[in-house]
């Protein structure tokens, strides 16, 4: 038997039984699995915070046959600072919900690995409501362009606008597609500095990629309900 070790983030979790946890990790080297934690909730000795939703774990497992065995886990990460605040805690949830409807089983990404890393590492510390939103931003376009269904010429907004009126109905003004633009060219600190771009603006523009990612990849994320509930514009 191969023991193996690595790191991974908390993405869903399900109790079962009576003791018995069921949790999707999205780990670094190994990609999106699942596995079930016996007796977690009913042990005094383990360290039930590292098999809870919204944690960076280091695991040791090994696997047998498609499955993972989870031998040895602790926790790297608590992320006391998104797990204290409302907020916060909704846009992480929202992230999740995305992960877990495009990543499949054992498909690795280490690129989005890395970029959900660093949006927890940033959202943990951040005061800034405007600047979380701008970070849910980034983090769509990462996920199109991992996904292979990049906006890549001056068509962008015309196709993006088909799009939207095909789904929920949003209004792509003139800031929302400044904002986009300044996205899609890598430039995001226009919008970051300019404060003209009004957290509204960058609403819309995530419901303008939510509504792009759901065309093409057949999801259902949707940031009014999980982020602002009934919030209209």
């Amino acid at each position: 038997m191969i023991f193996l070790r690595g790191k991974g983030i908390i993405i869903a979790k399900k109790d079962i039984e009576e003791a018995d946890r069921y949790i999707t990790i999205f780990m670094e080297d190994y990609g999106k699995v699942s596995t079930v934690i016996k007796g977690i909730r009913k042990s005094k000795k383990r360290d039930k915070t590292a098999v809870d939703i919204l944690s960076l774990t280091d695991f040791q497992f090994y696997k047998k046959n498609d499955s993972l065995i989870i031998s040895n886990f602790s926790t790297v990460k608590d992320y006391i600072g998104i797990k204290s605040d409302i907020d916060k805690i909704n846009i992480a949830f929202y992230i999740f919900s995305i992960l877990n409807q495009i990543l499949v089983e054992n498909g690795r990404n280490r690129k989005i690995y890395e970029v959900l890393e660093k949006t927890l590492d940033y959202l943990n510390t951040s005061n800034d409501e405007r600047k979380n939103y701008l970070l849910i931003l980034f983090f769509l376009n990462t996920l199109i362009k991992e996904e292979g269904i990049s906006l890549e010429d001056n068509s962008n907004m015309e196709e993006l606008q088909v799009v939207v009126e095909t789904q929920r109905k949003v209004e792509i003004d003139d800031n929302v597609k400044r904002i986009l633009q300044y996205l899609f060219e890598d430039n995001l600190k226009v919008v970051i500095n300019d404060e003209k771009y009004k957290i509204n603006y960058i609403r819309k523009a995530i419901l303008v990629l939510e509504n792009y990612i759901n065309f093409h990849l057949d999801t259902n994320i949707n940031a009014q309900k999980i982020l602002w509930g009934a919030l209209l514009w």
